[in-house]
């Protein structure tokens, strides 16, 4: 079966450091969750009829009725924007209390700290990956970019209310959401599922059952993308040399640094950086 990208449950757009100096066309929603994830500079946007600035280090969340459009940008801003459809998150098991929350107060944003801006940015990664890839479902299957969006959601929903989480997440949820802060501090060194259950309090068993039945993935599958998502940006955007990019990820070699790219994606580094580096 083909992913076309008119099956994906959200829509991710990159905004990068280029001089935007035209506002976009409306863009018509019904009834989308928006995510809004600056890292750097300032992004504007009309939803509804309200204008939303959102500065670095900020997210935004915000029900789209109707309608949203972009407005310029200049070349410092970096960010993520991602369209959720509806029906994904009314499927989530913690969804009620989270669209509540959405819907009563139409939008907010949150501050995330430092441990929790890498996550919300390794997630990002994640999705834009999928979703830029979408006509390759061999390599980058639909499911998987369900579960990035999921753990999307569970983030947000956690830094948004204490309350909220307590209600919310079972254990196997809240398990989850420690072992990825924790995976997001220590994935450059540590790449064994016995270091995170141990760190964790839990079985390797346990954890792995938590996290496959919350991401759909195992524990080992979880800490390939997590660095997957690493190597390929600095595979496009980095100019170090491979051997210089596998010593800074703490590969043993360059050889066993190529071979798990190449298992992980079905082409090598040299290959990959061809097709997509600048």
């Amino acid at each position: 079966m083909e992913y076309t990208r008119d099956r994906f449950p959200a829509e991710v757009h990159f905004y990068l450091g280029t001089d935007n100096e035209l506002e976009t066309d409306r863009v018509n929603c019904n009834g989308d969750f928006i995510f809004i994830f600056v890292r750097a500079g300032v992004f504007r946007v009309i939803i509804d009829g309200n204008k939303i600035s959102c500065t670095s280090n900020e997210l935004v969340v915000v029900l789209c009725r109707h309608y949203y459009q972009v407005l310029r940008y200049n070349r410092k801003t970096v960010c993520y924007f991602v369209k959720v459809k509806w029906e994904f998150i009314t499927d989530l098991k913690m969804s009620g209390q989270f669209i509540e929350l959405l819907v009563s107060k139409q939008s907010f944003t949150i501050i995330p700290d430092l441990i929790d801006a890498k996550i919300l940015i390794r997630i990002m990664k994640l999705l834009h990956y999928y979703y830029e890839t979408s006509v390759n479902p061999e390599r980058f299957p639909l499911a998987s970019f369900r579960a990035a969006l999921s753990l999307l959601l569970f983030q947000v929903a956690w830094q948004r209310d204490t309350n909220v989480v307590a209600t919310s997440f079972n254990r196997k949820e809240m398990l989850s959401i420690k072992f990825f802060k924790l995976l997001i501090q220590n994935y450059r060194e540590q790449r064994t599922p016995g270091f995170y259950a141990t760190k964790l309090c839990v079985t390797k068993g346990y954890l792995n059952k938590a996290i496959r039945e919350v991401t759909g993935k195992t524990v080992s599958k979880c800490m390939a993308e997590v660095l997957i998502s690493e190597v390929k940006y600095l595979l496009m955007s980095s100019p170090h040399s491979i051997e210089t990019i596998s010593e800074q990820l703490h590969f043993n070699s360059v050889g066993s640094f190529c071979r798990f790219f190449k298992r992980q994606t079905g082409i090598t580094p040299t290959e990959y950086r061809k097709e997509y580096g600048k």
